[in-house]
């Protein structure tokens, strides 16, 4: 099932986990620059997810901050789920995304 995600409370700053995660750059919509969306399984929900694009990274605590606002733990590995997998196709197809690139190993320096 695919829906969309209500905003955050502002004064939430709970990071959700996601698992399997991979970083993802497309062009859609009337942008005509990239933006950047974190794909992974969130562990909370067991539920695929795809972000709004990300605004800013924390290499250090492995933490992404989204246009929304929220706020994503990357837990593990990078990896792939068939459940975000499949969120992110339909994300893709929703918005005419184009010019798929995968930029994970800009977020991942290979370490756990």
């Amino acid at each position: 099932m695919i829906f969309g995600i209500p905003d955050p409370d502002p004064n939430d700053d709970f990071a959700i986990a996601i698992a399997l995660w991979s970083i993802r750059e497309v062009i859609y919509g009337n942008n005509n620059v990239p933006t950047r969306h974190l794909v992974g399984f969130v562990l909370q929900e067991s539920l695929g997810r795809v972000s709004s694009a990300i605004q800013s990274f924390d290499k250090e605590e492995m933490v992404i901050e989204t246009r929304s606002g929220r706020l994503y733990k990357l837990h593990g590995r990078p990896g792939d789920h068939p459940d975000s997998e499949h969120v992110w196709r339909r994300w893709k197809d929703f918005n005419n995304a184009q010019d798929e690139k995968n930029v994970t190993d800009e977020y991942w320096d290979g370490e756990t």
